[in-house]
């Protein structure tokens, strides 16, 4: 292969994955409308000033200052190399405006050729100063925030899950919990089968990694590394997920490969089907509903509120 037509194909491969993360965030979502009304939004807050990365905040109107509040922190997909905090914002209106939670969305370094430096590790790096920005924000401001949950879609799933297994320990403020939409959970050979793996892999690193590589030692030690489920252990973070069951993008393997780690660990989890949609996760009416109810049913387990300070609305 030409380094022009693979070139193309790379090209290809990330726009159909940065246009699919963008209609799964429109589709699984849809909109959410805010206004004063509904509470306060603090955009561009500045957790890196060297690299100039914000997050949106969003406070909940009248949230008490005295009392623990609920936290999410919702990342962006475009296959980690485009994609935009606002593409997912409206998740973070809703549960602000409907749950009565705080909520944010960030802004991270992206892989290009332009910046070589930047990897998922780089990405994971962000996610931890993020979080500790954000809890000396609302510290400063009188909240008490004893617990996170890490939510994304897409490449921004994929982030979710794997910080929330294999960084829990350093995050600025325990998870409570992980809950996220299409991320692959699997680089290796073991769920996605050798051309599938080894192609996956030369689009992250933008290197060529042809299937045969994937047997030597520092390749699958990459895909192990970049594999969410490779870390799950019987102490890892409740979870939970929804993949479609027609998504061509993501396949239903990866959602396979994260139930059996779960169970073989004993991780409370949930997993919510789209059996008809694909990556856009747009075909399954109600669906999106009871997948919000599964969230707010876990904060109430792994978040609680007392009951005279909980302000959630009935769905």
């Amino acid at each position: 292969m030409t380094l022009k037509r693979k070139s193309l194909l790379d090209y290809c491969l990330f726009l159909a994955l940065a246009v699919a993360s963008i209609l799964t965030a429109g589709c699984a979502g849809g909109k959410e409308a805010w206004s004063e009304e509904d509470g306060q939004a603090v955009p561009n807050q500045i957790y890196d000033k060297e690299k100039n990365l914000v997050y949106d905040l969003y406070i909940p109107k009248d949230l008490k200052k005295d009392s623990p509040v609920r936290l999410m922190l919702f990342i962006h997909g475009g296959a980690w190399k485009g994609g935009s905090r606002h593409d997912i914002a409206f998740d973070c209106r809703h549960y602000t405006k409907q749950h009565n939670c705080v909520t944010a969305t960030i802004e991270y370094s992206l892989l290009s050729p332009q910046h070589p430096e930047v990897t998922i590790p780089t990405m994971l790096d962000e996610i931890t100063a993020c979080i500790g920005a954000i809890k000396e924000k609302l510290t400063a401001e009188g909240y008490q925030t004893s617990k996170i949950a890490l939510s994304g879609v897409s490449a921004g799933g994929h982030l979710a899950l794997l910080y929330s297994y294999s960084r829990a320990e350093e995050s600025p403020i325990p998870i409570a919990f992980v809950f996220e939409f299409v991320g692959p959970t699997d680089f290796c050979e073991r769920t996605l089968g050798a051309k599938d793996s080894a192609e996956l892999l030369s689009f992250i690193t933008g290197k060529k990694i042809k299937p045969e590589y994937l047997n030597k030692p520092k390749v699958k030690k990459l895909a192990e590394s970049l594999s969410p489920i490779s870390f799950v252990t019987d102490k890892s973070v409740p979870t939970i997920y929804a993949y479609g069951g027609k998504d061509w993008l993501v396949k239903i393997c990866h959602r396979d490969a994260l139930t059996q780690a779960l169970e073989k660990n004993g991780v409370p989890h949930v997993c919510v089907d789209f059996p008809n949609s694909n990556h856009g996760m747009s075909n399954d009416p109600g669906k999106i509903e009871e997948f919000r109810k599964t969230v707010m049913s876990y904060c109430d387990k792994y978040m609680p509120l007392e009951k005279n300070e909980s302000k959630m609305n009935p769905e």
